[in-house]
């Protein structure tokens, strides 16, 4: 049995959503890495922050700049907060990571902290990005982790999904 379970899908499917309908849901706590998009006075920026389900998110930060399909990453925001979140993660029921894409394949800390946790015996819930890298490749293909392509037609069975699924793992 695969103890981690990354969703994956188009943009705006409803990836995210799923994971807070499945916390929602399943009464378990969490804790770990969260990033959005938003829009900023020079465009649209990511956030990164660390998440807990009884805290919310703290030490939000601007992690890069994106005008697609580029994007600036803002100085070290991956290496150093975005790898110590990680890396901290694991004091609740599980660890969410939503959500891994391109912007952090150039950080090195953040990678290794990334499958740190894979290797780790703590579930982890999180979302992976469609695209290519091989950092993202890597995370698919990793023996521990149970990929789910979330559409439209799925999308509101995943959380009942993940419960099922991890009901032997927490």
């Amino acid at each position: 049995m695969k103890r981690h379970i990354f969703l994956t899908g188009e943009i705006q499917i409803g990836k995210s959503t799923a994971i807070r309908r499945f916390l929602a849901a399943s009464g378990l706590a969490a804790d770990g890495f969260m990033s959005h998009i938003e829009n900023g006075p020079a465009g649209r920026e990511l956030y990164i922050a660390r998440f807990d389900s009884e805290l919310g998110e703290t030490d939000r930060t601007l992690a890069a700049r994106v005008r697609f399909p580029d994007f600036e990453i803002c100085g070290d925001a991956f290496d150093k907060l975005g790898a110590e979140i990680i890396r901290s993660a694991g004091r609740r029921d599980i660890i969410i990571i939503d959500e891994l894409g391109r912007m952090e394949e150039a950080s090195e800390k953040f990678k290794a902290a990334v499958f740190e946790k894979l290797a780790g015996a703590k579930p982890i819930i999180g979302v992976v990005k469609m695209a290519d890298s091989p950092f993202l490749d890597a995370v698919r293909a990793h023996p521990d982790v149970e990929l789910i392509t979330v559409t439209l037609e799925n999308r509101d069975d995943i959380p009942a999904r993940i419960i099922k699924t991890l009901a032997g793992n927490v």
